[in-house]
């Protein structure tokens, strides 16, 4: 991968994980890379580099949340729990 693209997404003591992108074919993976070689991380994502190094840290969804928001759309619309939730967010901000 000479020449290839690369955005850190992680920096362990031990390994790194980066989005790499190759300059002749423009495949894209997740490597890691370490003091003994280097490996692909099994993530498949339509993320880029960045968006992914932007959702690294963020907590993941539990299963219960998940259930939740099943149950939440058999009852109303993507479109009406969220103007739901930007309401209840005016109304904080103003509090």
């Amino acid at each position: 991968m000479e020449g290839a693209k690369y955005v850190p997404i992680t920096e362990a003591p031990l390994a790194w994980i980066a989005y790499a992108v190759c300059p002749t074919c423009k495949a894209e993976s997740m490597v890691t890379i370490t003091p003994t070689g280097n490996g692909i991380v099994p993530v498949q994502s339509d993320l880029a580099g960045r968006e992914f190094k932007k959702f690294i840290g963020v907590k993941s969804v539990s299963y219960d949340e998940l259930l939740d928001l099943h149950i939440a759309l058999k009852k109303e619309s993507i479109w009406s729990l969220l103007r739901k939730k930007e309401k209840n967010s005016v109304k904080q901000t103003k509090a």
